[in-house]
Formats: structure tokens, sequence, C-alpha cells
């Protein structure tokens, strides 16, 4: 039986970018630093300092951009709620997340 982790921390440094195919469910939380965060087709852009969270609920690409070097912490509250491909993959290899070299 595969256990679902549903809580990643990360450290980005400076200009690091990191990717989360699909977002949705998902509360980021800056722990330290600065991010940037864009989704996918969507005109807002979220800029997070330490203590503040992002909560997402559509299903969207999300980009994290470190504008200092910082820590988040990033969260899954609605696997149960996924589409199904999406959850699938979840449940068989757990949360998908991708860091992009800058």
């Amino acid at each position: 039986m595969n256990r679902l982790s549903n809580h990643f921390d990360l450290n980005l440094e400076r200009r690091a970018m990191f990717n989360v195919p699909d977002a949705a469910g998902m509360d980021i939380v800056c722990r330290e630093g600065t991010v940037w965060i864009t989704l996918d087709n969507d005109q807002c852009d979220y800029v997070l300092e330490a203590g503040d969270v992002f909560h997402n609920t559509e299903h969207k690409r999300a980009l994290i951009y470190a504008m200092r070097p910082s820590s988040i912490a990033i969260t899954s509250t609605a696997i149960a709620r996924m589409r199904t491909p999406a959850r699938r993959m979840a449940e068989t290899q757990g949360l998908v997340f991708e860091q992009v070299l800058a």
C-alpha cells in the first residue's frame, strides 16, 4: 500500500523556480523570504512574504519564483476532490512537484 504524503517543505535560493503541475486544493505557505506565484491563464499574480498563505481551488499549474532566499510549505487540502488522473497520480506517486532550475 502506498501512503500519500500531503505536505512538502522546500527551501528556494534567490531566483529559483518551482513548478506545481496541478495546484488545485493546495495551500502554499511562505515561511521565510518572498515568493511570487503565477497560475496558468490567470491575470493575477501573487506575492507572498513570511507568514502569508496562498490557497488555490482551480486545476491550474502554479509557478513559484523566489524573489530572495525563501522557505515554503505546500500542503494538499483536497486530494480526495482531485480530478481522476491527478488523483490517481497523487495516490500512486505522492504529490507531484518539479523544481525548475533558473
